[in-house]
């Protein structure tokens, strides 16, 4: 399943996906560069509907771990549930997929 990522870098933001997630933490596409030790704040679309209607996201804070590859893993320091916007969910619809074959180099 493929969950488009709004990630934000302080005064940067850009789009990526989801390549895995869990409880602790994240995996993520990342378009511009994120250094090991960097703040970010995900916002994720999530696939589940409250109530069958609301579109909800993931919204969490955190550092990350470990970047390479166009890749960035981050360790979820706060994370919590919020009620989506059109807009985003727009965007997040528009996201092209993820890139596959080789590796691409920073």
């Amino acid at each position: 399943m493929a969950l488009s990522v709004r990630y934000n870098l302080g005064a940067t933001c850009s789009w990526g996906q989801v390549v895995n997630i869990s409880s602790g933490g994240a995996l993520i596409t990342a378009e511009q560069p994120v250094a090991k030790g960097q703040r970010v704040e995900l916002c994720i679309a999530w696939p589940v509907l409250l109530h069958e209607k609301v579109h909800l996201n993931l919204v969490a804070t955190g550092e990350v771990t470990r970047s390479e590859n166009g890749r960035a893993a981050v360790k979820f320091e706060e994370y919590s549930f919020r009620t989506s916007s059109s807009m985003f969910r727009q965007q997040a619809i528009m996201m092209p997929p993820p890139r596959t074959g080789a590796a691409r180099q920073p």
